[in-house]
């Protein structure tokens, strides 16, 4: 299989993330583009020129992080790392994901917004997703505390979320007042699946 993804890409970390907990990161050849560029090999693949995007062993084409994670945990036995269809557990967890998201997508619209040129950056939106950013890392404790099941599934998602913060708003200070949030953090960031995926310094 071959993943078409970048090494900033939040997105793209949360499924080389997932792919490594899950024992498939020898099957999954990583294919680094720049999506801004349009580059015609990952227009191939995803025609809006997003990552991440997956090519499969039998030539399909699958691209968002939520369907990747869903067909890469299709290829593994169940377990804890994945919601399965059948459980009533499941939409808690996927839930908590599109939690995660959101607090994914503010992010990233807030650091787009800041590198346009300064008369172009909009301070009502940068305000909003600020705001949405804190108002979800609040909820997040007690979301997954809540959880009845698939907690490594949500404690991945939050790392994920938690280390693109570091990586391009460590002036927003999520840490402050969010302990059980720097446990998780500080836990997560020493295993291999999060070392091996951290983004580029600078």
């Amino acid at each position: 299989m071959q993943l078409y993804m970048s090494y900033t890409s939040p997105y793209a970390r949360k499924v080389r993330v997932f792919a490594l907990e899950a024992g498939l990161e020898e099957r999954i050849d990583d294919v680094p583009v720049n999506a801004l560029d349009d580059p015609e090999s990952l227009i191939a693949v995803n025609p809006v020129s997003k990552v991440p995007a997956l090519v499969t062993d039998d030539g399909t084409s699958i691209h968002d992080s939520r369907v990747i994670l869903a067909y890469l945990a299709s290829l593994v036995p169940p377990s804890d790392l994945y919601p399965q269809p059948s459980d009533p557990g499941r939409w808690p967890a996927m839930t908590l994901a599109a939690h995660c998201d959101a607090v994914l997508d503010a992010a990233v619209a807030l650091r787009m917004e800041q590198v346009r040129q300064p008369g172009e950056r909009s301070i009502y939106w940068q305000s909003r997703w600020k705001a949405q950013i804190e108002r979800a890392l609040d909820a997040l404790p007690a979301r997954i505390e809540a959880l009845p099941s698939y907690r490594t599934y949500a404690e991945l998602l939050t790392a994920v979320a938690l280390g693109y913060l570091d990586f391009r708003h460590p002036g927003l200070d999520w840490r402050r007042g969010r302990p059980a949030l720097v446990e998780l953090h500080e836990r997560w960031s020493k295993r291999p699946s999060m070392v091996a995926t951290r983004p580029p310094a600078g």
